[in-house]
């Protein structure tokens, strides 16, 4: 995903529920460069990078990944993106 759009996720969940204080992510391009990490200095948040080939540092992130991965993407053949919506918005609020 760009960091465009993971920064205008962000700020939409902060509408809901304000910005966090921290924020922990991998090193991925999309974490590291000026539009994201400008986006959260900008709003005081501090970015903690996980050390690399350390994916057990995020483990709320990790998990989920796999649940998403054998509860959703190994189940289902999608044909287009808004299918892949619906079944994930229908998994997501059991």
């Amino acid at each position: 995903m760009p960091a465009g759009r993971i920064t205008r996720y962000l700020d939409k969940l902060a509408e809901y529920h304000g910005y966090p204080i921290k924020i922990r992510v991998d090193n991925g391009s999309e974490f590291t460069g000026n539009t994201f990490t400008n986006r959260e200095r900008s709003h005081g948040i501090t970015i903690e990078y996980i050390n690399p080939g350390s994916p057990y540092q995020n483990g709320f992130i990790e998990r989920f990944n796999r649940s998403y991965r054998t509860e959703v993407l190994d189940l289902y053949l999608f044909n287009n993106l808004e299918q892949a919506r619906k079944v994930t918005e229908e998994w997501l609020t059991i």
